[in-house]
């Protein structure tokens, strides 16, 4: 979707030549955006947007993408909003690089369906990765930023229930029969994903697609999160192979101090018997 001029309140975007991202090194969302420029060979200018310290939230972002949520894509003073449509979007720009996208109708099809069931674990996504993946006292929103993003999003009812996720995370953190439930809904959707790949090396066939690209981010951080993913012996080969092309592995990696604050967390999450594994039915 592209953000029309009319609620654009930072008016030097509309300056920027060529393409620029905006962005988290950790986001899911940019991190299947960063794979595809780099997978497609597109040269891009990056601006960081630091979640953690709620530079999504100011008002120089606000006023670049008013639901305050990365990625964003400005190319020539036009700005792209909503990861999905813009990984569309690049795609169909000149590269030397095959398409990523449907050719035709079954694959169309396929990759619709995937992507709006891959949106539909958004939630699923997010209490895995901050219950069993974020230090608590990292992830956590204080109140006065939350009071803030509710005043701020009063016309956006997605933004209330962002504002009531984090006040329940707060409060009760995530509990063993929410990790439960987001477990068995990744779980059903890997058994799909190992029985496509029974047969061919991606999934829409014999090339890389987008469906790769975006349930690449997904299984990723569910081993992360301690998801055995030699549990579907095909998606867990097809990862492996994914692991060793350069742009999913630069797009996927946190930086260094952070690698170190997670490892270290994952490490006290096993040694205090509150795991993934030891939480749910893994």
């Amino acid at each position: 979707m592209i953000i029309p001029d009319d609620q654009i309140e930072t008016p030097e975007v509309r300056s920027w030549q060529g393409l620029h991202l905006l962005h988290f090194q950790s986001s899911s969302c940019s991190q299947k955006v960063r794979v595809l420029l780099r997978e497609k060979g597109i040269e891009w200018t990056s601006h960081p947007v630091d979640l953690s310290r709620d530079q999504h939230v100011t008002p120089w972002f606000m006023g670049i993408n008013p639901r305050g949520v990365v990625p964003v894509l400005v190319h020539d003073g036009v700005v792209h909003a909503e990861s999905n449509d813009i990984l569309e979007y690049l795609d169909a720009l000149p590269s030397d690089q095959p398409s990523f996208f449907p050719q035709d109708e079954a694959e169309r099809r396929i990759v619709q369906q995937d992507l709006i069931l891959e949106d539909s674990l958004h939630m699923d996504l997010r209490n895995l990765t901050m219950g069993f993946i974020m230090p608590y006292r990292l992830a956590r929103k204080s109140k006065a930023t939350l009071t803030r993003w509710e005043t701020e999003g009063k016309t956006n009812p997605k933004r209330a229930v962002e504002v009531q996720w984090w006040r329940d995370y707060a409060r009760n953190g995530i509990p063993a029969a929410t990790a439960q439930r987001s477990v068995d809904a990744h779980r059903d959707v890997f058994v799909r994903l190992d029985e496509r790949l029974t047969d061919s090396p991606w999934l829409i066939g014999d090339r890389l697609s987008v469906l790769d690209i975006s349930w690449f981010i997904t299984t990723t951080r569910l081993a992360h999160a301690g998801y055995p993913l030699d549990n579907h012996p095909h998606l867990n080969e097809w990862h492996a192979r994914l692991e060793s092309r350069p742009a999913f592995t630069t797009e996927t990696s946190d930086p260094r101090p952070m690698q170190i604050a997670l490892n270290a967390y994952q490490a006290y999450r096993r040694f205090t018997k509150t795991a993934l594994r030891d939480v749910t039915d893994l």
